[in-house]
């Protein structure tokens, strides 16, 4: 696997490699506690770990050769529609301990799923059905384009749940 060590990938593969591993440490600790809130820290943390991804990769670069700006185009790595409802979930599950992730909850989802199938249906499209670039023709990785993914629409979803 390729991987060039600069000073900005260097820095970033830190802070990855320890939320990475805090995060399987928590949610270990959340099955054999039973507890929730270690699990959607735990998640949390993850979904943090995924955010600094593609710059971490990017600086390492992956952008510059094949398969791997393939995988950084098609893999979901900024996950900004589950990190409000899973911040939500944790609240929910501290201040509650009688808080159960039933059909209701799964609503608070919804836009994140709806993202993981864009993202699908991209991949399949481009790379399966069409085999050439087709959504991803400009050569941009969605996962920075502000009239498509998270960095805007995600922000907007983020901020909704600290309202």
């Amino acid at each position: 696997m390729y991987f060039f060590f600069g000073f900005y990938s260097a820095m970033l593969l830190i802070f990855f490699v320890h939320g990475l591993v805090y995060s399987i440490l928590l949610f270990k600790k959340g099955i054999q506690n039973e507890s929730n809130a270690d699990k959607w820290l735990a998640l949390f943390l993850l979904l943090c770990v995924l955010y600094i991804s593609p710059w971490m990769l990017g600086f390492g670069g992956w952008y510059d050769n094949q398969p791997y700006r393939d995988i950084l185009f098609y893999v979901p790595m900024q996950h900004l529609f589950f990190i409000g409802p899973v911040i939500f979930f944790y609240v929910q599950s501290l201040l509650n301990p009688s808080f159960k992730f039933g059909k209701k909850e799964w609503l608070h989802l919804l836009p994140g799923i709806l993202y993981l199938l864009y993202s699908a249906i991209v991949f399949i499209t481009d790379k399966i059905i069409l085999k050439e670039y087709y959504f991803l023709a400009d050569g941009a990785d969605k996962d920075f384009d502000p009239g498509i993914n998270t960095p805007v629409w995600g922000l907007w979803y983020f901020i909704l749940y600290f309202l």
